[in-house]
């Protein structure tokens, strides 16, 4: 016992040493935002707003409505603000399923035992209300620091069972007469769960870096790199999953919250190419590789193919993703008696699925009547289809299929 005690505690040990790298790296990124002699060198974003409305249905009974408005406004020739708002109107099925007799495993301040009922209130959400309204808020800066580019930004989201709070840095530097770039970026937040079908509170951490490198070979191809790494901590499951737990032998059935670690590190390297066709055509091309504590490994591949129309004022893109995931450690199809760590959450199992993707985007020029081309329109539709090696806990379906739709514009102010 005293070896995994010892073995813990060197992996907290080291996630914390590791944590206070982090956001030492960030804070500097914050420092030389604002301290740095400002060059001409590179461009900022331009001032514009984008208004876009964006929605998600699929065959478990979520449905997810979200508008969203962001901007960019031009303080001087070397700094840029920029801002976002969003909102999420989401309906799901298993928010108002029944919890009766359902067991908590939640260790919290309270002190709740294994075996204390989590709340009297048997379902969520309402029939006649969404189960979730949520808002996003954002605002960032963006720096010149003579050829490369700083960016700090914060974001904060609220809904009735749940808050969260990041902060993103990035740093940019091109090398090589600009044909190489690297980019550090660090991603920090802290979220708080308190579900309503619940009667505790949690909170978890994730702190997140990822490294770029950026390439331009030739007028032709283009090559990027990029390592990931990030480390959660806290509450880490669903509080509106039930495990079920049935005992063939007994014929007895109890219910239960899902159980995680803690803690969980996760890994992934990527590799992505940009190759022009023609004048008028690329292909982008991609693999990504992914791995965690909690042994899931996956595998991505992706590519889109975009074609330019009218004098590039029209584009159009056609593309597909395929991923493939291995199970967690503890994800079950089935459980037969209460167990350290439980899951029946479907992103915890084996994967496979396809996303296929159709976007264009068009100059406001080409639109009769309005004729400008400082407006752009951009239209999104993508169609997602999900296996998983056994059936989702709650819809009994192992075949998701998702819609993804966005139609939006964009203004450019200057």
């Amino acid at each position: 016992m005293k070896l995994i005690t010892d073995y813990k505690l060197r992996i907290v040990l080291k996630n914390f040493n590791l944590r206070l790298l982090l956001r030492f790296t960030l804070l500097i990124i914050l420092i030389t935002n604002f301290q740095v002699i400002v060059s001409k060198s590179q461009e900022l974003p331009p001032d514009a707003i984008q208004v876009d409305f964006n929605s998600y249905f699929d065959n478990f009974g979520v449905s997810i409505i979200y508008p969203e408005v962001s901007f960019s406004k031009s303080l001087s020739e070397g700094t840029s603000i920029n801002g976002r708002v969003l909102v999420d109107v989401i309906t799901t099925a298993s928010m108002k399923s029944h919890f009766d007799s359902v067991y908590s495993f939640v260790n919290t301040k309270q002190g709740l035992d294994a075996f204390t009922s989590a709340s009297k209130r048997t379902h969520g959400g309402s029939d006649n209300i969404p189960d979730e309204l949520r808002g996003e808020f954002g605002f960032g800066i963006v720096q010149l620091l003579g050829d490369a580019t700083a960016s700090l930004t914060n974001l904060y989201s609220i809904e009735h069972d749940y808050s969260s709070e990041t902060i993103a840095g990035s740093l940019s530097i091109p090398f090589a007469k600009k044909n190489t770039t690297i980019q550090l970026g660090i991603v920090e937040s802290w979220d708080k769960n308190y579900p309503q079908t619940r009667t505790w509170t949690a909170d978890k951490s994730v702190l997140s870096s990822t490294l770029t490198f950026t390439q331009i070979f030739s007028t032709d191809f283009i090559a990027q790199l990029e390592l990931f790494y990030s480390n959660l901590s806290g509450f880490l499951s669903d509080p509106y999953q039930v495990v079920t737990v049935v005992n063939y032998d007994s014929s007895y059935l109890q219910k239960f919250e899902p159980v995680y670690p803690d803690y969980r590190n996760r890994a992934a390297a990527g590799f992505r190419t940009l190759i022009r066709l023609a004048d008028i055509s690329s292909l982008q091309l991609g693999y990504r590789y992914y791995t965690d504590d909690w042994d899931i490994k996956s595998h991505t591949l992706s590519g889109l193919y975009q074609h330019q129309l009218f004098e590039d004022k029209l584009l159009l893109g056609a593309g597909i993703r395929t991923y493939f995931q291995s199970k967690a450690k503890f994800f079950k199809a089935e459980y037969d008696k209460p167990e350290e760590f439980m899951s029946v959450d479907p992103k915890l199992n084996g994967i496979f699925s396809n996303e296929f993707e159709f976007n264009l985007s068009l100059n406001g020029s080409l639109i009769p009547i309005i004729e400008n081309e400082k407006l752009e329109l951009n239209g999104r539709f993508n169609l997602y289809i999900r296996k998983t090696d056994s059936p989702d806990w709650h819809s009994r379906y192992d075949k998701l299929y998702a819609f993804l739709m966005s139609f939006g514009f964009r203004f450019i102010l200057n």
